[in-house]
């Protein structure tokens, strides 16, 4: 193709239309050159073409910025915490000394009740920040765990356990309704509360933009025998669910069991 443009060049410049109107055959020599230097050449037969630059798969680039996401966010809270500390700690001193006042009756009951709300506020602030640290070490344990995004998906009722996690892909329909049927199960077993950490969309599912909304997670090392005793039933009732055997360290300390879809 390119000689072919060449030879038309040389046909123009040769006929006597270049000493009439030069203008027109340099505008056709100047696009015919860059018309030839910006054709893309074709890979000859049995070529390899050449290797892409973008990520292997769309989920190792979900991966690396749920993670990136996650360290910010986690990050962001730890900077709070001690802020919040010194809060409760000065609003723990303002209630004492209020009532060795109204001890001595310099001070009413109502102001001494102003303060231990202060006081029950600032505990409540900071127990919602740790709560959401709990939360974000949670889903850092699931972003960093190299075999959860190796295994494969399961079939209707597959279960596959390795050395960092249990996956169960039960066949019961689950949603948040269910979740009491669980809570119920566990309390009539142990005798106390199931300890569950995020229950459906939470406020830091909400900032990380990640959908979690028919899931729950069970703060239970999955190999205790609480653990192993809520994964029995889980399997028994149909529920799918994924046990996360172990943190990850220095980044999560969320070993725990999430039930319903991943």
């Amino acid at each position: 193709m390119y000689n072919i443009r060449l030879r038309l060049i040389l046909r123009l410049w040769k006929s006597n239309m270049v000493g009439k109107n030069i203008i027109p055959v340099i505008f056709i020599l100047f696009s015919l050159v860059v018309l030839a230097g910006g054709q893309s050449r074709r890979p000859s037969k049995g070529e390899k073409p050449p290797k892409s630059d973008k990520p292997a798969t769309a989920m190792s680039k979900a991966r690396e910025d749920l993670v990136a996401a996650t360290k910010n966010y986690k990050e962001s809270l730890e900077k709070l915490i001690p802020f919040e500390q010194d809060k409760v700690k000065t609003a723990s001193e303002t209630v004492q000394r209020r009532r060795e006042l109204l001890a001595q009756g310099v001070v009413s009951k109502h102001e001494v009740e102003v303060t231990e709300q202060q006081l029950a506020d600032a505990q409540a602030k900071l127990a919602e920040t740790q709560k959401k640290m709990a939360e974000a070490d949670t889903m850092m344990a699931e972003a960093m765990n190299d075999q959860l995004w190796k295994v494969p998906d399961l079939p209707r009722g597959g279960y596959r356990a390795t050395a960092a996690l249990i996956r169960y892909n039960g066949p019961y329909d689950w949603s948040l309704k269910d979740a009491g049927k669980v809570e119920t199960f566990y309390e009539s077993r142990f005798g106390r509360s199931l300890p569950i950490s995020a229950y459906g969309q939470t406020m830091v599912h909400n900032e990380l933009g990640f959908d979690h909304r028919h899931a729950i997670d069970i703060a239970l090392q999955p190999d205790s025998p609480e653990g192993q005793a809520l994964m029995a039933y889980l399997r028994g009732e149909g529920i799918p669910f994924i046990a996360f055997r172990h943190a990850v360290p220095g980044s999560a300390t969320g070993a725990h069991i999430h039930i319903g879809p991943p």
